[in-house]
Order: structure tokens, then sequence, then C-alpha cells
């Protein structure tokens, strides 16, 4: 009774190879895809999978979505253009040259 059987040590083997990794997938995923979002990602795997599971389920889906990166496009395309405008009057740019990359930063 003191040892374990070939069985148990088989299960404990199959526990640890296959369920523990598919319990983990949204912990794994979002390290592997460096998600902006990881740390709250693996929280929820770890405390929300003690909830039947729903935890799991959000960590999941969340390691799939990524944000949108609106405020840093906005705010490199203003950078961009104030540069530009900060060269054109030192004298570095020509109206027609600012012109051109103005455009071309703009997508117009």
């Amino acid at each position: 009774m003191g040892s374990l059987s070939i069985w148990h040590w088989i299960i404990l083997i199959f526990v640890l190879v296959l369920i523990l990794p598919l319990a983990f997938l949204p912990t794994i995923i979002a390290i592997r895809k460096n998600h902006p979002y990881k740390i709250a990602i693996i929280l929820i795997n770890i405390f929300g999978g003690l909830l039947y599971g729903i935890g799991w389920l959000v960590a999941l889906v969340w390691c799939f979505i990524l944000p949108k990166k609106v405020g840093s496009i906005s705010g490199g395309v203003a950078d961009e253009l104030d540069l530009l405008h900060q060269l054109k009057e030192k004298g570095a740019l020509t109206q027609e040259e600012f012109d051109t990359r103005k455009k071309r930063i703009l997508g117009s």
C-alpha cells in the first residue's frame, strides 16, 4: 500500500505532461506572443480558473486579442509633422520638400 503502482505513475505522468500545459495554455500563448497584458492574462488564468474554468476561457480569448495602437500612431504622426515644421523653420527643408514629406506622412 505504501508504494504507487505502475498505473498511478502513468496517470501522474499523463496529468503532468498533458493536462497542466493545457491548463496554462493562455499563459503560454501570452508569454510567447509577448502580449502587452500578459501579467493580467496570467493572473486571470491562474486565479480565474478556479471559478469553474471561466477565467481560463477569458484568458484564452484575451491572449489572442492585441490592442490597437491608435494613440501612439497619431502621436507619431504629430511628432513627425512637428519635426518637419522645425526643419523647415530652420531652413533645412524647402517649402517644396516640406510639402512632399508632409503628404507622404499623411498618406495623401
